[in-house]
């Protein structure tokens, strides 16, 4: 299993019911059972929908894209791709 295959099966599990999820940074270190790295929590771009890095094609791949992004309050908030 890779590392962000947990936070792509809650993501794809909640396609059936949710437009929009909003999580903490520390509840998908929850569902991930592991820490975020430490670009998580300092760089914005960490959390961009590209298509080379492996937590965006997790995503991704779940039919999600991460829509707005609180470094502050360290939350990130998902919507379903179109």
């Amino acid at each position: 299993m890779a590392k962000y295959d947990p936070l792509a099966k809650f993501l794809h599990d909640s396609a059936r019911t949710e437009g929009t999820v909003i999580l903490s940074f520390a509840q998908v270190e929850d569902l991930m059972a592991k820490a975020l790295p430490n670009s998580a929590r300092r760089f914005r771009s960490w959390w961009g929908n590209d298509s080379y890095h492996v937590q965006s094609v997790a995503w991704q791949a779940a039919g999600w894209r991460v829509f707005k992004v609180d470094m502050a309050r360290q939350v990130v908030t998902f919507i379903r791709a179109s």
